[in-house]
């Protein structure tokens, strides 16, 4: 049985643990946001480029060079902010574990704590919000529920900062817990923030899914499940820290574990919305002309020698079968006029639209998602 070291609580692994396994699960994170970034790399840095070309496809494949200088900017920015996040932490663990060794005074102390978790993640969720409602203004051209989005946004911010300011004054860790306001009002604003976009976006897809080509649905399905897995992963993760802060106040360091991966959880999420084109890419490359896609609408009319419509009918089901005589006949669509057994003439009106999915659309360009090409040509 291990003996106990004087000054040392029985209770030790409660305090150490769980700030020794949330510092483990940041470095983690860390790890998978940099895997995700260098999807933008390649498309960025020329050598690296040509570097990616010659034999590296897994980075190549999943760049971007079409991106927004807005939306590589925010990649960017979040990755620094998450970098400049994993070496406060870093700092941490050597204060209380490394320099502060067996010293309980000095573990008990905030140090940069204080800054590199409340503050820092109230700051990425903020922007990673900010974007999302962006998004759904977009989309929806009302900025009704998007600015109300905002200002729950802002008030998690705001009391993340609280929370921030008010463990730095304090000093000690065994003393946040006293702050019950600050923090629940960071951890529910956050929660109900994720919840509300979640909503409301998946809403105006679904919308915007019911009018669009059928060529577009697939995409936008895909943007809908990717943001609710996202956004319900964030809000569960708040919510589970919120539990474990009004429920076992006397083991203050138990909420560290969830608290210092939210701001990795909401930069991995948002990115791994941008690289889900990925999958795009590699249906083009598996078959795909240049990821576009064709849809067919034929009206067939039946007209006798006399000049009396007999039979008028419209086909949208026979779409691909359409698709492929006329891509071997080396047109796109247009008029085909074929005799009759009653004497006539069968009048068949093609009418093509083509639907160019490229590497800049996904959650970055999604209102762009509609027919670019349109084509009438008379073939007999």
């Amino acid at each position: 049985m291990p003996t106990q070291t004087a000054g040392i609580p029985s209770d030790i692994a409660f305090i150490t643990g769980p700030t020794l396994l949330g510092i483990c699960l940041n470095w983690g994170f860390m790890g998978v946001l940099a895997v995700q970034v260098c999807a933008f790399v390649p498309a960025a840095i020329p050598h690296v480029s040509n570097w990616a070309s010659r034999g590296h496809e897994d980075f190549y494949h999943v760049s971007f060079p079409e991106d927004r200088r807005s939306v590589k900017l925010l990649v960017y920015g979040l990755a620094i902010l998450d970098v400049l996040q994993t070496c406060l932490i870093t700092a941490d663990a050597f204060h209380w574990f490394a320099f502060g060794f067996g010293n309980m005074e000095q573990l008990d102390q905030t140090f940069l704590n204080s800054w590199d978790v409340p503050f820092l993640d109230a700051i990425i969720s903020l922007i990673v919000q900010g974007f999302y409602c962006w998004r759904i203004y977009m989309i929806r051209k009302n900025a009704v529920v998007p600015l109300v989005i905002v200002l729950i946004s802002l008030l998690q911010c705001v009391g993340g900062i609280w929370t921030a300011v008010r463990a730095h004054q304090l000093g000690h860790l065994s003393l946040i817990v006293t702050e019950v306001v600050p923090q629940t009002i960071w951890l529910v604003g956050g929660a109900v923030a994720d919840v509300a976009i979640a909503v409301t976006l998946s809403w105006a897809l679904l919308y915007k899914r019911e009018v669009s080509l059928p060529s577009t649905k697939s995409v936008i399905s895909r943007v809908i499940r990717t943001t609710v897995e996202t956004n319900a992963l964030t809000a569960g993760i708040a919510v589970v820290a919120l539990i474990i802060f009004w429920g076992i106040p006397s083991h203050p360091t138990l909420v560290v574990p969830p608290t210092v991966i939210l701001g990795k959880l909401y930069s991995n999420c948002l990115i791994a919305v941008f690289n889900n084109r990925a999958l795009e890419q590699t249906r083009k490359a598996s078959g795909a002309n240049n990821g576009s896609h064709h849809g067919l609408h034929s009206l067939q009319i039946d007209i006798p020698v006399g000049g009396t419509v007999l039979n008028s009918s419209s086909h949208s089901s026979r779409t691909h079968t359409h698709t492929r005589s006329h891509r071997q006949n080396g047109s796109p669509g247009g008029v085909n006029l074929a005799p009759l057994d009653h004497n006539g003439v069968k009048v068949h009106v093609v009418r093509e639209m083509e639907f160019s999915y490229g590497p800049g659309m996904e959650m970055d360009r999604i209102e762009e998602l509609e027919p670019t090409k349109k084509s009438d040509e008379v073939y007999t």
